[in-house]
């Protein structure tokens, strides 16, 4: 296997272990990547070595370790995203008093990335920071999707499938494309426990890039449902559009974030 080879399957057994709280086998690591056990074994090894990954003496499942979660805070505090965005996540999460999270997208995935709790309420969501929103299922992933191409849509799809996190979750792709549209034309996506249940959100795309181009990132609110009604959703609408833009005007500062600027 080339060096390229190994570095790229490295990188995909770190994306995959990191949200895996008990860890993966290497059979399930081989499996879920495509790999032959013993590419995988290796790859593992080279991994526990370096310090990113341990592996259980007793299960002997492999975890992600803290150090990977370091070299992502050291990165984002290295980028300067705390005065970057964070001005206008604090303000929409003092508006809205409610969870405001800031996504990044990929060329197949969108993963937040900053966030800011306004809630003084006992009833607050716990954000899961670092991870990849489920397209189809999230306000933040459907404002992402609905600036693609339909082949693009279908190729984030595919990747994720239409899978049900909650019964209400749209997993009906005709119905989703219906969805998407009205998103493009709005201007705004919303779930309303479509992900988690008891749990609505309210998202806008960010066009760091420009309009013409698909969205760099979103700008999300969340919180329980019992606060966040479908008509509270819209209300919150514009103001999570216009921290979109301001945040979209100052983006060209930080074009590394996009994954057309690291493959450039």
């Amino acid at each position: 296997m080339a060096l390229q080879d190994d570095v790229t399957n490295g990188m995909k057994v770190l994306h995959l272990l990191a949200p895996e709280a008990d860890g993966l086998g290497v059979s399930q690591v081989a499996s879920s990547l495509g790999l032959n056990k013993a590419i995988a074994h290796r790859l593992l090894a080279a991994l526990v070595a370096a310090g990113y990954v341990a592996q259980n003496p007793k299960t002997s499942a492999y975890s992600a370790t803290h150090r990977l979660g370091a070299l992502g805070l050291l990165q984002l505090s290295a980028s300067g995203i705390d005065t970057w965005a964070q001005r206008e996540l604090d303000a929409l999460a003092t508006t809205s008093e409610e969870l405001v999270r800031l996504a990044v997208a990929s060329s197949d995935s969108l993963q937040w990335i900053a966030k800011a709790q306004g809630s003084n309420s006992s009833l607050r969501l716990d954000p899961v920071m670092g991870r990849d929103a489920v397209p189809h299922a999230t306000a933040s992933g459907k404002a992402w999707l609905a600036t693609l191409s339909p082949d693009e849509v279908q190729g984030v799809i595919d990747q994720h499938h239409l899978t049900p996190q909650t019964p209400r979750t749209v997993v009906d792709p005709e119905a989703l494309a219906e969805e998407l549209a009205s998103v493009r034309h709005r201007g705004y996506a919303t779930t309303y426990e479509e992900m988690d249940p008891g749990i609505s959100a309210v998202a806008a795309p960010v066009f760091g890039a420009g309009r013409d181009r698909p969205a760099t990132g979103t700008i999300s609110i969340a919180g329980p449902s019992v606060r966040m009604t479908r008509a509270r959703l819209a209300d919150l609408a514009p103001a999570v559009i216009a921290a979109a833009d301001e945040i979209a005007a100052s983006w060209p500062s930080y074009a590394y974030l996009t994954s057309e600027s690291v493959s450039a």
